[in-house]
């Protein structure tokens, strides 16, 4: 027999407007659904996760009712990786220890599964993005599509973009023997042109950085974009020192985007 969160006391909360009792009886029987899945026998038989789903929808719905915004996002995010549970069933999405949770993250590739599961865990902060998007490093084309994903969403922090310059300078210091790379990065053998491919990586994070003096020191703390130092300096000339944030630079398509 399936155990169940008794239903009168979600009738009573709802008939007294008890809106966080409501969300918290809600997101407790998603979370016993789900935990319910984890004893099937058949993994393929999904409809614990489904009904799971429901009640975190629903949880989220009661809590964007009474403008809980952030425990709104940490329901809809919580849904969002029952799915991934049910359309990847293989790995394990949920119920994950801090240290498991970390690892899922860092090997997420793809943007959107990494902001669930940074979402879901309360680990949507620079400090944990930027091993996500250093584990990625010897892959630029996925990299690429990664960083342009992110910061249509989410900001390129600059405490986050100084620790992965730290950790790309210090890799290619330590690291010119390819043979003692860091093992954790690749999990398996090391590509031929790996300086080339991380150099191709950390232009695309530059690129993506649009202030100027944040360019700049990005450049200089990784060591060997001189060119990019060079670029940014002579722009960096042309602007009055009392310009402020408010200088601005035509681009593609004739938007016009902020210098600092």
């Amino acid at each position: 027999m399936r155990l169940r969160l008794p239903l009168a006391s979600l009738q009573v909360y709802n008939h007294f407007d008890m809106k966080h009792e409501t969300a918290a009886l809600l997101e407790a029987r998603a979370w016993q659904s789900s935990e319910q899945w984890f004893h099937r026998y058949d993994k393929d038989q999904n409809e614990d996760l489904l009904e799971s789903m429901r009640y975190f929808i629903e949880a989220a719905g009661v809590h964007s009712s009474i403008d809980a915004g952030n425990k709104t996002r940490r329901a809809c995010a919580h849904a969002s990786l029952v799915s991934l549970q049910i359309r990847m069933p293989d790995c394990k999405w949920l119920n994950l220890s801090e240290t498991n949770t970390r690892r899922l993250l860092v090997e997420q590739s793809r943007f959107q599964e990494a902001l669930i599961v940074a979402e879901a865990y309360g680990l949507n902060q620079p400090s944990e993005w930027a091993l996500v998007l250093w584990n990625q490093m010897l892959k630029p084309e996925l990299t690429e599509e990664f960083v342009a994903e992110f910061v249509a969403v989410l900001p390129l922090q600059p405490s986050m973009l100084v620790e992965l310059a730290r950790f790309y300078r210090a890799e290619v210091a330590a690291r010119g023997d390819q043979s003692q790379f860091s093992v954790w990065l690749t999990g398996g053998g090391l590509p031929a042109e790996w300086a080339k491919y991380l150099e191709r990586s950390f232009r695309c994070l530059l690129k993506r950085t649009r202030d100027l003096r944040s360019r700049v020191q990005l450049a200089t703390t990784a060591t060997g974009f001189s060119d990019i130092l060079d670029v940014c300096m002579k722009a960096l000339d042309k602007v009055p020192d009392n310009a402020a944030p408010l200088v601005l630079r035509k681009g593609h398509g004739g938007a016009y985007l902020p210098l600092m």
